[in-house]
C-alpha cells in the first residue's frame, strides 16, 4: 500500500532519564523517521531510524556512554530489504534492514495508534516499537521500546521512498535470464531439513555469508525464470501483486521485475507448470 501523503508527524513526551526532549536527536546525520529507548533497566539504548541519502539507516546507542551498539549502522535499501504498512486502528509498520556485521536481517516494527478518517496518526492511543532478528525464526530475539519514550515522524518516509525506488523489492546478484526452456510455475513440496522455511539467496552459489532475502513455506508457489546447477531462480510477488507477468517478449532479457528474486535449492520444489 501506498503511504498517504497527509500523515503529520507525532512526538511522545519522553519519560524521565531519557536523554532528549519531546524533539527526536538525531544521530545518523539525517531525517528523523522514528526513536525510543529500550526498556532494559540495566543497560538502556536509544534507538534511531533516519532517512539519508535514498535509504533507511538504523543506528543503536547505549544512553549512558552514547557508545554504539553496531560497528556500522543497519542499512535499508531497496536491494537488500523490505517494507510493509498497513492501517485500520492502529497503524502497523515494518522495514527490514540488513546487517553486515551480523550477517543477518533485522526488522523495525511499530505499532501506533491510527485515525482511518484522517489518515494521519492519532493523538492519544497505545504505542509500541520493537527489533526483531531474524523476521522468520519461530523463537527470535526481540529488543523492546518503552511506549513512553516512541518518536514517530513516518511523513518522512515519503522523501526516501520517492528516491530510493520500489520498497520490498530484493533483487538477485546474479543476472538472471529467462528462456523458454527454463520458466515455469513451481511449489515448496518439501522443507525436511528446513524447519524455518526453504531459504531464498541473493546469488546462485550460496555459502554461509549469503544473505537470505526470504523463507518459502510448504505450499508457497513461485514463478521459476533460471536455472543454474542445483539452484533455481524464482520470482515472489511484493508490493502486493498478484502475480510476476512474464511477458513472452520477456524472454532472452535480463529480468528486471517486477517481482523479487532470489535463488533457491529446486530439490525442494515440484514444478507444476
Amino acid at each position: 500500500m501506498m503511504l498517504p501523503r497527509t500523515l503529520s508527524a507525532v512526538a511522545i513526551l519522553m519519560v524521565t532519564g531519557w536523554s532528549g526532549t519531546a524533539n527526536a536527536q538525531s544521530v545518523c546525520g539525517g531525517e528523523v523517521l522514528f526513536q525510543c529507548a529500550t526498556d532494559d533497566a540495566n543497560s538502556r539504548e536509544q534507538i534511531t531510524v533516519c532517512a539519508k541519502d535514498q535509504s533507511y539507516i538504523l543506528t543503536r546507542h547505549t544512553l549512558a556512554s552514547g557508545e554504539m551498539y553496531y560497528d556500522t549502522p543497519l542499512i535499508a535499501d531497496a536491494n537488500t530489504t523490505w517494507f510493509s504498512w498497513s492501517e485500520d486502528d492502529q497503524l502497523l509498520l515494518e522495514i527490514g534492514f540488513w546487517s553486515t556485521d551480523l550477517a543477518e536481517p533485522v526488522t523495525l516494527h511499530a505499532s501506533l495508534p491510527w485515525d482511518d478518517m484522517e489518515e494521519t496518526l492519532a493523538a492519544t492511543g497505545e504505542y509500541s516499537m520493537w527489533l526483531q532478528s531474524p523476521h522468520w525464526r519461530a523463537h527470535v530475539d526481540q529488543t523492546l521500546c518503552t511506549p513512553e519514550t516512541i518518536y514517530a515522524d513516518p511523513e518522512a518516509l515519503w522523501g526516501a521512498q520517492d528516491t530510493r525506488g520500489p520498497i520490498a523489492a530484493f533483487f538477485s546478484q546474479d543476472e538472471i535470464i529467462p528462456r523458454i526452456n527454463t520458466v515455469g510455475v513451481a511449489r515448496v513440496a518439501d522443507t525436511s531439513g528446513h524447519p524455518e522455511g526453504l531459504p531464498v539467496y541473493a546469488a546462485a552459489r550460496p555459502s554461509a555469508a549469503t544473505p537470505i532475502w526470504w523463507m518459502l513455506q510448504p505450499g508457497d508457489t513461485v514463478d521459476i525464470i533460471d536455472r543454474e546447477n542445483d539452484f533455481v531462480a524464482v520470482a515472489i510477488p511484493t508490493l502486493g501483486l498478484a502475480g510476476c507477468f512474464l511477458r513472452p517478449e520477456a524472454l532472452g532479457q535480463p529480468y528486471n521485475g517486477p517481482c523479487a528474486t532470489g535463488w533457491v535449492d529446486g530439490a525442494y520444489l515440484q514444478q507444476i507448470q
